[in-house]
């Protein structure tokens, strides 16, 4: 099986949350609801992304002319970047549950949103990458986000979770407020690919929310310049 013995946290974390939800149903992160941790009502109003789109990094456009300015002047490492939905509404409200008030089973919901987008594109992956932290911050907050989320979505994909080959060997300020060349210049050269990697893999960066897609395309170049044949990157989010 290609997601190997990388699935089972994945099982683990699924009976875990069956046994919790069980004692204390979950209510959801958006509406509090009784009933499901993210209801399809809060999910159907979640603000979405409209065409036309970078076909490239994803970002909206006004007019269909290709690739936008911003990968026409630094064109990025990976080959295309989506996102399932906009950073706003209950989407918003639900991601912030997710990060701050620690509901860790919102991780499987968001990536088989994840996992329609990445199908809906067509994009054929060897493995699920998560774009890494950098020590002192995983420290201080105690969890990676985008690992959780790449774990079941690797697993929905049929593709390895690799959450070890690369790292973010030095810290960085916080990209909020930086303007695109400050973020640019923020991340430039701070991921590292620490093991050796299988020359040729199409590899899956996921991160929860995009929003210049400076970060993904620091990691991406690491990837890239460690042999990757192609690499692809998905967020659930994107703020516009």
């Amino acid at each position: 099986m290609p997601g190997g013995l990388s699935r089972l946290p994945v099982v683990v974390m699924h009976l875990q949350g069956v046994v919790l939800d069980a004692l204390l149903p979950p209510r959801c992160a958006s509406c509090g609801a009784a009933g499901a941790r993210w209801c399809a009502a809060c999910q159907a109003a979640a603000p979405r992304l409209h065409p036309p789109l970078c076909p490239r990094c994803g970002n909206p456009m006004r007019i269909r002319t290709g690739e936008c300015n911003a990968c026409r002047a630094h064109p990025p490492a990976f080959e295309q970047a989506a996102a399932w939905g906009a950073y706003g509404g209950t989407l918003q409200t639900a991601i912030q549950h997710y990060k701050f008030r620690r509901d860790f089973g919102l991780a499987e919901v968001f990536a088989a949103r994840m996992a329609e987008a990445v199908q809906a594109r067509g994009w054929q992956v060897d493995a699920a990458v998560p774009v890494p932290l950098g020590s002192e911050r995983l420290k201080a907050r105690g969890y990676n986000q985008a690992a959780l989320l790449a774990r079941p979505l690797a697993a929905a994909l049929d593709c390895r979770y690799d959450g070890r080959s690369l790292a973010r060997p030095r810290e960085t300020r916080p990209q909020v407020g930086l303007s695109i060349a400050e973020r640019r210049s923020n991340v430039a050269g701070v991921f590292a690919v620490r093991q050796p990697m299988p020359a040729g893999q199409r590899l899956l960066l996921v991160d929860d929310v995009m929003t210049t897609g400076a970060t993904l395309d620091a990691a991406a170049q690491a990837l890239r310049a460690a042999g990757a044949g192609a690499v692809y990157a998905i967020a659930l989010a994107r703020a516009v």
